[in-house]
Formats: structure tokens, C-alpha cells, sequence
């Protein structure tokens, strides 16, 4: 990990200022301003380091506009570890804490208050406030009109049965990795990948103390806050055996790098699990389905498991899969930025919305719960009825009528082996 100045210094001669990363850096694609190419932020760190340029404003918004997809990193033919000098240049530069960052890192750590601001949004969406901030943004000015289009996907915190059920474990067991995002807007697929585990002969834990991955405060330059939170998942998962299923593509990529006494290479992803398995056990039914796919940056640059999520796909009876257009192109929802730059998140994400519209899928699939989110809510903005799915909750809805799930299943999964 690149500490101080130096470091930052040293990798960042590795660019050799070709531009073979300019097509493909959503960011200058959007603004064709040199300073929000991969080479113009690597001329600023270099600048920043060398103490010939200041730690001004300017400096600053081309810095932080880096969606960190990655994409550079791919294409790069000199190697340089694009994602990591991002990384670094934010913690040299980082301000003091603000009052609103601990109020963030409460949240990200502790379950009881996710679930207490989840509640809270699921009430404020029930007693009718996300309709009317609904009507009171514009075109010019979105503000809570755009936002309220996310409060759909608050869901309630997962329940996991109180008692196993008495299916034998044949395959051993995995550890289930729940994340911060997901318990608030995606306990649906958590209790999905239980089921679909659960059928395939997997006994599976939720083991208690786990907390957020951390990526969102290491890409801030929080590497004090990301490192404590590193070492209580640690703890939590240490007693367990078996690989650490992350359904969260973003959390899969932070906890590979963080895992740190063996953790991440324990930690996989459902399509990566699965790939060498029989699925027959979950008698998957095979009526018609056409699915669009959508290959999250984190899984494609920062996991290189994209064919995973496809060849998942192409065993599923019934499936026919197609490729969103442009998928190795950022989304825009890049973690937060979503929220904290809609102008950019929006036009990245409206030539996808296009093409959703032009081949009128049944489903859209995505590995990402950021990019779901993302992906949900344009679709909802522009009048589209198509659902955003996780792999696993895809799944979930395929089995047979025994254990099936849905947005309109109306009942919970069974009692599953989770404890």
C-alpha cells in the first residue's frame, strides 16, 4: 500500500501519457476535459506530490470526479495501479473528519442503527413523503424529486429463521457475508441466496459482529476507519470455515484486498460458487425469461469475473441472456457518487436506459447492489417496468414452486440451515 508522497511518485512515472485510456474513461467521454482523463489526473498527482501545484478547489473536483471504475487499469499497457494511486493521493490530501463522516461510519458499523434508519425510510416511503418529494424537484434542479426515486428499494432487514431446518448439509458449509447496503435495500436477495445454498446442499451462516467491508471509507481516504472495520470482520468470521459468499461485487473487490490472515481469499461470489456444480437439486423451472445483463466495473476491471455471471446465466432453462450495450462502460452509480454527482451518474447511465428500452427484457441482472440501485431508480424515473435482480434472486425465482420466491410471492423463504 503507497503511504506517503514518494510511493504515489514512483507508480505514477509508470504512465507513459499514451491516451490509451481516454476512450475509455467515463468521465473525460462526458466532459473532454484532460483533467478528467486517467493521464491528466496522474499529471495532477505528480504535480500535487512535487509541490508545483497547490491543494486547491480546481485540483480537487478533477480528483474526486474519478468514478474509480477502473476501466484504465484494464486497457493500461504500462500497468499502472490506477484504483490504488487514487486511493493514495486521497489520503495524503484527505480533510479532517466532518461531523456528518462519524455519523457515516455509526451507521456502516453498526447493524441496530441500519436497521433503525431503514425502518425509518420505509416509513417515511409509507405515510406518502417519497411522493411528495417526488413533486418537488424539475428538470434544472432534481434535488429531492431525483432522490425520492430510490426510496422504492428500501426493504425490510432480512429474517433469518430462529432454528435450522433438518435438510443434511452435504456440501459443508459458507459464510454469508450480509454488507451494510444490502440488509437496507437488498434483504430480499440475502434471504434468496440462503434458499438457493440451502437447496444445493450448503449449510449456511450469518455470522454475528460482521460489519460493513469498508471500501466506501478507503476509496474517502479513510484508512484508519477501513482498517478497524477489516479487523472486526475478521473476528467475526474467524471461528467459521468454508468460503465467504459476497453477493455485492464492490464488497467482493475491497474484501479481496483487505481480508488480510486469509479472509479474502476465502471471500467468492455466487456465480463463481457455482460454476462447477450440478443444478439439477433446484429443479429450475424453464419457462421463457429474457434476461438483460449488466457487468458492474467492480466485477469486470476489479474481479475480472464477468464470463462467471454469464455462463451462470446460459445454464439457467428458459434463460435467454443478453448483453446491456456498452457494459464495460461505468454506469455512473459508482458507489455514492449516485447521490453526490447526479449530473454525471445520469448521463452515464441514460445511454443504458436507452438500450433497455430498445430490447424490452423481462429482467435486468446485475452482481452490484450500488449499481442496482442506480439502474432501479432511472428505470423507475423513465416510466420502464423492468425488475433489477440480483443473480442469486433470479435464481431464487426459478425454483421450483416448493421454495419460490418473487416480488409477488407474498411469503418469506422456508426455514433454512442459517444460525
Amino acid at each position: 500500500m503507497m503511504t506517503n508522497s514518494a510511493d504515489i511518485l514512483r507508480d505514477t512515472d509508470r504512465c507513459v501519457k499514451c491516451g490509451l485510456c481516454l476512450p475509455h474513461c467515463p468521465t473525460y467521454q462526458i466532459n473532454r476535459n484532460e483533467g478528467d482523463s486517467p493521464r491528466g489526473r496522474i499529471t495532477l498527482m505528480q504535480g500535487l506530490m512535487q509541490g508545483a501545484l497547490k491543494d486547491d478547489a480546481t485540483v480537487r473536483r478533477h480528483l474526486e470526479g474519478c468514478l474509480g471504475c477502473r476501466a484504465c487499469e484494464t486497457v493500461c499497457p504500462s500497468g499502472v495501479p490506477f484504483g490504488d494511486l487514487m486511493d493514495a493521493t486521497r489520503r495524503v490530501l484527505i480533510p479532517p473528519p466532518q461531523p456528518s463522516g462519524a455519523i457515516r461510519g455509526y451507521l456502516l458499523s453498526h447493524s441496530g442503527a441500519r436497521r433503525v434508519a431503514s425502518g425509518s425510510l420505509r416509513l417515511a416511503r409509507g405515510m406518502g413523503l417519497g411522493w411528495l418529494a417526488g413533486h418537488l424537484g424539475n428538470a434544472q434542479r432534481p434535488g429531492m424529486a431525483r432522490n425520492a426515486t430510490f426510496l422504492a428499494d428500501v426493504t425490510p432487514p432480512p429474517r433469518w429463521p430462529r432454528t435450522p431446518s433438518p435438510v443434511t448439509a452435504t456440501r459443508g458449509t459458507v459464510s454469508l457475508f450480509t454488507g451494510c447496503t444490502a440488509e437496507t435495500f437488498d434483504g430480499p436477495t440475502l434471504e434468496a441466496a440462503v434458499q438457493v445454498l440451502t437447496r444445493l446442499g450448503y449449510e449456511v451462516v450469518v455470522p454475528q459482529g460482521q460489519v460493513c467491508c469498508g471500501a466506501m471509507d478507503h476509496h474517502a481516504g479513510g484508512v484508519k476507519d477501513a482498517a478497524a472495520l477489516a479487523r472486526r470482520n475478521q473476528a467475526a468470521f474467524a471461528g467459521h470455515e468454508g468460503p465467504i459468499l459476497s453477493l455485492n461485487s464492490g464488497c467482493r473487490v475491497h474484501l479481496h484486498g483487505a481480508g488480510g490472515d486469509g479472509l479474502g481469499a476465502r471471500v467468492t461470489g455466487l456465480c463463481r460458487l457455482l460454476a462447477d456444480l450440478d443444478l439439477t437439486p433446484l429443479q429450475l423451472v424453464d419457462t421463457p425469461l429474457k434476461v438483460a445483463f449488466h457487468t458492474p466495473c467492480t466485477l469486470r476491471h476489479g474481479l475480472g469475473e464477468a464470463d462467471f455471471m454469464v455462463a451462470l446465466l446460459q445454464r439457467l432453462p428458459g434463460v435467454t441472456d443478453v448483453a446491456l450495450p456498452d457494459n464495460a462502460f461505468c454506469c455512473g452509480g459508482a458507489g455514492s457518487r449516485m447521490l453526490t454527482d447526479p449530473r454525471m451518474a445520469d448521463q452515464l447511465l441514460a445511454p443504458k436506459l436507452e438500450a433497455l428500452e430498445a430490447l424490452a427484457p423481462d429482467v435486468l441482472v446485475t452482481a452490484n447492489v450500488g449499481c442496482g440501485l442506480h439502474l432501479a431508480a432511472g428505470i423507475r424515473r423513465r416510466g420502464l417496468t423492468v425488475p433489477v435482480l440480483n443473480p442469486a434472486r433470479l435464481m431464487a425465482t426459478r425454483l421450483g414452486p416448493a421454495a419460490a420466491i418473487g416480488p409477488s410471492s407474498g411469503h418469506h423463504p422456508p426455514q433454512s440451515p442459517v444460525r
